[in-house]
C-alpha cells in the first residue's frame, strides 16, 4: 500500500518543467503558473523548457518513397531534415516560449532542452529523472476534446505512474493573482494521494489567505457501496469519508490555513460526476486531487475519477498530485 508522503509539500513550485508544443498552449502554461507564483509570493529554484521533437518533420521525405520496395531515407538525408526542421521549427518556437515565460514569470528559463522520441515517455522520464517538483501542461489536441484522453501528450504524460504534481491548465482565462485561489475545491478520499493533494493545497493557500475565499473539503459517498455485497458497507464508508474530511481539514490547518474560510461537504453518487458538478455549483478557480499510483492501461478506461474531472472540467486548472 502506498504511505502518505507529507514532506508538508515543502517543495512545492521549486523545481518546474514546462513542456513546449504549441505557443497558444504554451501561452496559457506560462501565464498560470506565473499568476499563481505571483499569488503565493515564490521564487522557483529553476523552471525549464522541454521541447520533444517526433520525428513529424520527415513526412514529406518519407512520402516520396517506395516503402514496400524497402526504400528508406539515408541517414544523411534525414539529418539534413532534421537540421532544417530545429532551424526553422523548433529555434522559434523555443525562443517565442521563452520570452513568454520571461513576462509571465520575470525570469528567462533556467534550461532550454531538446530531445528526441515519443513526447509523454521523454517528458515523464526526463521529469523524474531531473526530480521537478511540478509539471505544468496544457492541453490542445482535439482528442482531448473529445470523450478520450487517448492521442494526446497530456493524456500520454497522465497516463503513466510519474510522482510529483501536475498543473494541468484549464480553458478559462487565467484569473489575476488576487482571485485566482480565492474558491478552491479539495476532492478528498481516504488515500495517500488525497492527503498529498491536501498538503500541496495547505502550502500555497497558507502564503495568500487574504485572497482565499473559501476552501471545499469534497467527499463523495460511492453510491455502489449499497450494490457491491462483497465490498464496503456504506456506513462503513461513510465514517471513511468523515475521517479522511476530518484528517483534511486538520491537515489544512496545521499548515497554516484558517480554519473558518474552509468547508466540508459530503455528497452521494457517482465520484467523478458529482465532483465535477460540485465544481461547477461553487465556481472553483482551482481544483486539487489526488493521482492515484495506477497502471497505464488502467488509467486509459473509464471509471478513473480524475479521468472524469479532466474530461468534464476541461475550462478548470486541476492540480494533480501523486
Amino acid at each position: 500500500m502506498e504511505e502518505f508522503k507529507d514532506m508538508s509539500r515543502a517543495g512545492a513550485l521549486s523545481r518546474i518543467l514546462l513542456p513546449v508544443d504549441d505557443v497558444e498552449a504554451f501561452r496559457r502554461a506560462a501565464r498560470f503558473i506565473g499568476t499563481l507564483l505571483r499569488a503565493v509570493d515564490l521564487t522557483p529554484q529553476r523552471a525549464d523548457l522541454l521541447h520533444v521533437v517526433t520525428g513529424t518533420f520527415l513526412g514529406d521525405l518519407m512520402k516520396g518513397l517506395d516503402l514496400v520496395s524497402g526504400e528508406t531515407p539515408t541517414a544523411d538525408e534525414m539529418n539534413e531534415r532534421r537540421r532544417h526542421h530545429l532551424a526553422t521549427t523548433v529555434k522559434p518556437l523555443v525562443e517565442t516560449c521563452g520570452e513568454l515565460l520571461r513576462v509571465e514569470m520575470g525570469r528567462e528559463p533556467s534550461r532550454t532542452i531538446v530531445k528526441d522520441g515519443n513526447p509523454a515517455r521523454i517528458i515523464s522520464s526526463f521529469w523524474e529523472e531531473n526530480d521537478y517538483s511540478s509539471l505544468v501542461i496544457s492541453r490542445r489536441n482535439m482528442d482531448e476534446q473529445s470523450n478520450s484522453l487517448v492521442g494526446s501528450i497530456a493524456a500520454g504524460v497522465l497516463h503513466r505512474s510519474t510522482l510529483g504534481t501536475i498543473y494541468l491548465v484549464g480553458d478559462r482565462t487565467t484569473a489575476e493573482a488576487g482571485t485566482l485561489l480565492s474558491r478552491c475545491l479539495i476532492g478528498v478520499d481516504d488515500s495517500p494521494a488525497s492527503l498529498n493533494s491536501v498538503a500541496e493545497a495547505g502550502v500555497l493557500l497558507a502564503r495568500a489567505d487574504d485572497q482565499v475565499d473559501q476552501i471545499y473539503l469534497v467527499h463523495v459517498l460511492d453510491q455502489s457501496c449499497y450494490y457491491d455485497e462483497d465490498g464496503e458497507n456504506c456506513m462503513d464508508a461513510s465514517l471513511t469519508g468523515q475521517r479522511a474530511l476530518e484528517a483534511s481539514g486538520n491537515l489544512l490547518v496545521d499548515l497554516g490555513v484558517n480554519r473558518q474560510k474552509i468547508k466540508t461537504v459530503i455528497h452521494f453518487g457517482k465520484p467523478g460526476t458529482i465532483l465535477a458538478e460540485e465544481v461547477r455549483s461553487c465556481d472553483a478557480t482551482l481544483v486539487f486531487l489526488g493521482r492515484r499510483d495506477r497502471s497505464r492501461m488502467a488509467q486509459v478506461f473509464p471509471g478513473s475519477v480524475c479521468t472524469e474531472i479532466i474530461h468534464n472540467c476541461r475550462d478548470r486548472t486541476l492540480v494533480l498530485t501523486s
